[in-house]
C-alpha cells in the first residue's frame, strides 16, 4: 500500500505541467500588481522569446530533417536566408539614416531662412514626422537578430542530433549490440548514413548468428565424435567378453557334450556326471549374458525406479567385492527418464572404476537436492590418482570420464573430479532442476 506521502509525489508528477502554468501565472499577476502595466511588454517579449526557443528547438529542425534536400543545399539555403535578413536589415538601417539626414537638412536651411521656425520644426519631427523606416529599424533589426539565430539553431540541431544518434549507435555496434536501429527521421545524406549503418548491423547480426550456429555445429560435431568414440570403446569391450569369455567357454561346452555322446552307451555314469557339469557351467555363462545384457540396458530402471535399481546394483556390487558401501538415496524429486538413467550409468561407472583400479575399502554413494540442483556423488577411500592435465579436458581423459561428462552435459549438468595419489576419488554432478521434475517437498511447502 502507498503512504501519504508517496501518494503526493505521484500526484504532484501526474500534474507538473499546470502546477508549472499556474505558479507562473501567480508570479506575473504579483509583478504586474507591485510593477505597473508598464512591466507587460516585457513579459510579452519573453513570451515571444520562449516561443520562438521552443520553435527553434523542435518543430523547425524537424521540418528541416524531412526536407528531401541535400545538407549542402540546406546549408546554401540557411545562409542565404540570414543573409537576405542581413540586407533587409542593412537596407533599413540606411533608409532611416537617408530620412534623419534629409529632415536635417531641411531644418538647417529653415534655419538660415527663418530661424523662428527651426524650434517648431523639430517638435514636429520629434513626435509625429520619424517616418516608416525610422521607426521600425530596432524592431526589424531585433526580429532579424532573432530569426537568424533560431534557423541557425534548428540547422545545427538538424545536423548535430542525428550525428549524435548515430555515434551512440557505433559505439553498441562496437559493443556487440545488433537489436537497435539508428531512429533518424532525415531524408538527406545523413538519413542515408543512418540506412547505411542499420544495413551493417542487420549483416553483421546475420554473420554473427551464422558463425554461433557454425561453432555449435561444430561442438556438436566434436561431441557425437565423443559420444561414438565411447560407443566404440563400449562395443569393442563386450566384442572383448564374447570372444574371450563365452564364446570360448561355449565352444569347450559343445566339445563336452560331443564326448558325452560317445560315453552315454559305454558309461552311462560318467555320462550324468559330465552333463551336470555342463549344466552348472551353463548356468554360469547364463548369469554372465544377463549381467552383459544388463550393462547394456538396465532393465531395473524401467521396473523398479532409480532408487530401486540403485539399490540393487550396490548390493550387487557389495556381493561380487565385498567393499563396504554407504548410501544415502533419500531424494524428494521424480526426475525425468533420461535424467534417470543418466544418473544410474555415471554411479555404474564409478562404481566399476573403484571395483577395477581403485583398491578401495569404502566406497559411499549420495544423492541429494542442492538448492536448486541435484547432487550425485560417489567418493571412495581408494588410492586415488593424479588428475589429467591439459588444456582441454576430454583432451587427456579415460574413455570412462568422457562418458559420463558428456551424459552429465546431456542433461544439463556438469561433472567434477577430485582426486590426490593415496587420497581417494570424489566424483560429483549438478544436474540443473527442471520443470518435469515434481519435487514433493516443495509442493508441500506451497
Amino acid at each position: 500500500m502507498y503512504n501519504l506521502s508517496t501518494v503526493r509525489a505521484l500526484t504532484i508528477a501526474n500534474h507538473r505541467g499546470r502546477l508549472l502554468l499556474a505558479v507562473l501565472a501567480i508570479a506575473v499577476a504579483a509583478l504586474l500588481l507591485f510593477a505597473g502595466p508598464g512591466i507587460l511588454p516585457l513579459f510579452v517579449m519573453l513570451g515571444l522569446l520562449y516561443g520562438g526557443f521552443r520553435v527553434a528547438t523542435g518543430p523547425l529542425p524537424a521540418f528541416i530533417s524531412r526536407l528531401r534536400l541535400s545538407i549542402r543545399w540546406k546549408i546554401l539555403a540557411g545562409i542565404c536566408f540570414m543573409g537576405g535578413l542581413l540586407l533587409l536589415v542593412t537596407v533599413v538601417n540606411v533608409q532611416a539614416m537617408d530620412y534623419m539626414h534629409s529632415e536635417l537638412h531641411d531644418i538647417e536651411n529653415l534655419g538660415a531662412a527663418d530661424p523662428a521656425r527651426v524650434l517648431p520644426a523639430v517638435v514636429d519631427l520629434e513626435s509625429t514626422q520619424h517616418g516608416p523606416f525610422f521607426s521600425l529599424m530596432p524592431v526589424v533589426s531585433l526580429m532579424a537578430g532573432f530569426l537568424a539565430l533560431g534557423v541557425g539553431v534548428a540547422l545545427a540541431i538538424s545536423v548535430i542530433e542525428p550525428i549524435h544518434r548515430m555515434g551512440l549507435a557505433m559505439n553498441r555496434i562496437a559493443s556487440g549490440d545488433l537489436s537497435q536501429r539508428v531512429d533518424v527521421s532525415n531524408r538527406d545524406e545523413l538519413g542515408e548514413l543512418a540506412d547505411s549503418i542499420n544495413s551493417t548491423a542487420q549483416e553483421l547480426a546475420r554473420l554473427q548468428e551464422a558463425k554461433l550456429a557454425d561453432e555449435r555445429a561444430h561442438a556438436l560435431r566434436e561431441r557425437i565424435s565423443q559420444v561414438t568414440l565411447a560407443q566404440e570403446e563400449e562395443r569393442r569391450r563386450i566384442s572383448r567378453e564374447l570372444h574371450d569369455g563365452l564364446g570360448p567357454s561355449l565352444a569347450a561346452i559343445v566339445n563336452r557334450l560331443r564326448a558325452c555322446q560317445e560315453t552315454v552307451d559305454k558309461d552311462p555314469a560318467e555320462a550324468r556326471v559330465e552333463l551336470e557339469e555342463i549344466r552348472q557351467s551353463l548356468r554360469g555363462h547364463i548369469q554372465d549374458i544377463r549381467h552383459l545384457i544388463y550393462d547394456l540396458r538396465p532393465l531395473a530402471v524401467d521396473q523398479l525406479g532409480l532408487r530401486g535399481a540403485l539399490q540393487q546394483l550396490l548390493d550387487r556390487f557389495v556381493s561380487d567385492t565385498g567393499i563396504e558401501t554407504l548410501s544415502d538415496l533419500t531424494y524428494d524429486e521424480n526426475l525425468d527418464p533420461l535424467t534417470e538413467i543418466t544418473v544410474f550409468r555415471v554411479v555404474q561407472e564409478c562404481l566399476s572404476n573403484v571395483q577395477k583400479h581403485a583398491d578401495a575399502t569404502r566406497v559411499e554413494v549420495r544423492i541429494r537436492r542442492a538448492k536448486t540442483d541435484l547432487e550425485v556423488v560417489v567418493r571412495d577411500n581408494g588410492r586415488g590418482f593424479a588428475p589429467p592435465r591439459g588444456s582441454g579436458q576430454t583432451t587427456n581423459e579415460g574413455v570412462g570420464l568422457v562418458s559420463m561428462r558428456e551424459r552429465a552435459e546431456l542433461v544439463g549438468g556438469h561433472l567434477s573430479v577430485t582426486s590426490s595419489p593415496g587420497k581417494g576419488c570424489l566424483v560429483s554432478i549438478l544436474i540443473p532442476h527442471k520443470e518435469q521434475w515434481i519435487g514433493t517437498d516443495t509442493d508441500s511447502a506451497g
